[in-house]
């Protein structure tokens, strides 16, 4: 069984500031709200059991939650080539 990382956000040190001298956001913070966003988006995503992710380029990752519009629940993937989807009491669905 292959296992994909979940999402890296790393929050840059608690001792630089947001913004530079110039009033812009520093790249190490662009970088970490850029990953946040990106994971908001991939654990909030939904629609039909064929539309289920597939690949690494849509962001999966071991225990990634999908809510499944056919089935109305939400499930979770447990591992990768092949892909198993299980349900929140371990089923596979």
């Amino acid at each position: 069984m292959a296992a994909l990382a979940g999402p890296k956000v790393q929050v840059p040190s608690a001792l630089t500031s947001v913004h530079d001298e110039h009033g812009l956001v520093r790249p190490e913070w662009q970088t970490f709200f850029h990953s946040v966003q990106q994971t908001t988006f991939i654990v909030t995503r939904s629609g039909p059991t064929a539309s289920r992710p597939t690949s690494a380029l849509d962001g999966r990752f071991i225990g990634m939650p999908y809510f499944d519009t056919t089935l109305g629940l939400t499930v979770y993937l447990k591992s990768v080539n092949p892909d198993v989807w299980v349900n929140g009491a371990g089923a596979i669905v």
